[in-house]
């Protein structure tokens, strides 16, 4: 006789796994939304109003209201950068109204929506890297940046490649927000490939890598794991802010073409 599993723990199991779902307090179906196909949501932003934001890869900037998606500005009519833009643009932050700091590769740049100007802000070269003048056969990307609106810094985790696209070596980089002067570079662990960052007060800058949040200490250069989202839904942190009006977490998710609303109080930081 073949002995299955007991019907009391098969009961137990499946209640537990239950038990790990839950819902986040709301998400955007991005493709419904935006009436797409497939969404490419790299970065998401709150203004100082508490006003929502997201940037698209493929489509550009758009401002959340409800559960709508706004065209503010599509890659094609972002200005003429001072400084040549190489894309892809890989994440936002607002820095003020109408003011974003986004980054591309090699470079981060302020976008003005009012002025109607975008204007190369930092670069992702530490110091002795190519300074000087001195050509170096290395690119520099990253997909995550966060701004601590208290300290006025901005956050960036670049990734640095050889001329073969091999990966060499993680960082952190802060850089002053008047200036765009970079103060302070950090090693992190090689395996630190961040999709999404922000600051939170109290806890600091947070990194989104996957499904999971993680704090990175300055002083020690650790990652320190704090929570996984995957339990409300998300697959993939893409873009990462924090809405201080309504006390929530916002997750671009270009894996589930989403973006999610979790309640601060619901997660682990």
């Amino acid at each position: 006789m073949t002995k299955g599993i007991p019907v009391g723990l098969l009961v137990l199991l499946v209640g537990c796994a239950t038990e790990r779902e839950e819902a986040p307090t709301s998400r955007i179906d991005l493709r419904a939304s935006m009436h797409v196909t497939d969404a490419g949501p790299v970065g998401a932003a709150v203004g100082p109003d508490g006003t929502r934001f997201m940037f698209d890869e493929d489509r550009g900037l758009y401002r959340i209201e409800g559960d709508q998606l706004i065209s503010i500005m599509t890659l094609a009519q972002l200005p003429t950068p001072d400084k040549q833009l190489q894309f892809p643009i890989t994440d936002i932050v607002s820095l003020a109204p109408n003011l974003f700091a986004m980054t591309a590769i090699g470079d981060g740049f302020l976008l003005d929506t009012a002025a109607n100007t975008l204007t190369q802000h930092f670069c992702y070269f530490p110091a002795g890297d190519g300074g000087g003048g001195t050509p170096v056969s290395i690119s520099q990307r990253t997909d995550a940046i966060a701004y601590d609106a208290v300290a006025q810094k901005i956050y960036a985790q670049p990734l640095t490649y050889d001329a073969a696209y091999e990966f060499q070596y993680a960082q952190v980089a802060r850089y002053n927000r008047a200036t765009g002067v970079d103060e302070a570079w950090f090693d992190a662990p090689p395996s630190t490939l961040a999709t999404g960052s922000a600051f939170v007060p109290d806890v600091g800058l947070v990194l989104g890598q996957g499904s999971e949040l993680s704090r990175f200490d300055l002083d020690t250069r650790e990652m320190i794991v704090l929570d996984d989202l995957s339990r409300f839904g998300v697959r993939s942190i893409d873009g990462l802010a924090i809405d201080p009006v309504t006390n929530s977490l916002i997750v671009a998710d270009k894996v589930s073409d989403s973006v999610f609303d979790i309640d601060l109080a619901r997660i682990s930081l």
